[in-house]
């Protein structure tokens, strides 16, 4: 996981609670040992990794180390901002020579459903891993008393952790439309 402790805090507790180990990627220290203290009763776990996923190297080492200390991914959750452009693949890269098949779910901003700017196509060099399974995530807003207003971090975590159960190739939280509305 990437981005496992601000806005996707609850999906991490969530997988852990379920029994998963989960490897989560996160800069700051206090919200990792946060995030390991609230799953320290779960059948599951969490493995913090305290890096910045900016820089790839450190990113992919950690993932390595993870992988040889409790085997393969067979489920990655990205939520990596346009300050690291690399990291996704990065990440994919490692999953792909480490693990038989993963389901890779990318979290996006409401911008990648900008009718005029915004893109919801996979990353072409995707095609190029033909063992991970690409499923795409977009974060959007909630339309509510002649207004609009963003998600919170529980329906964030909710709608993804809905998008990874049943295995969607393609999920809005919330919605995108219409843009104008857009907060």
């Amino acid at each position: 996981m990437v981005g496992g402790t601000g806005m996707l805090r609850g999906l991490s507790l969530a997988l852990a609670e379920e029994g998963r180990m989960v490897s989560v990627v996160a800069r700051t220290p206090s919200r990792l040992q946060s995030l390991t203290d609230a799953a320290k009763d779960f059948s599951g776990g969490i493995n913090p990794l305290p890096l910045d996923y900016r820089d790839g190297a450190r990113l992919q080492n950690a993932l390595r180390r993870a992988v040889e200390r409790f085997g393969p991914f067979g489920l990655a959750v990205c939520w990596i901002h346009s300050t690291a452009p690399e990291a996704l693949r990065q990440v994919v890269e490692v999953i792909a020579d480490t693990s038989e098949s993963c389901r890779l779910f990318h979290v996006r901003g409401s911008a990648a459903a900008n009718p005029v700017t915004g893109s919801r196509r996979p990353p072409e060099w995707l095609a190029l891993y033909s063992n991970i399974q690409y499923r795409q995530v977009i974060l959007g807003f909630v339309i509510e008393d002649g207004g609009s207003r963003w998600l919170t971090h529980a329906e964030i975590s909710g709608g993804v952790l809905d998008a990874v159960r049943k295995d969607r190739p393609f999920s809005i939280v919330g919605t995108v439309e219409p843009w104008s509305f857009r907060p």
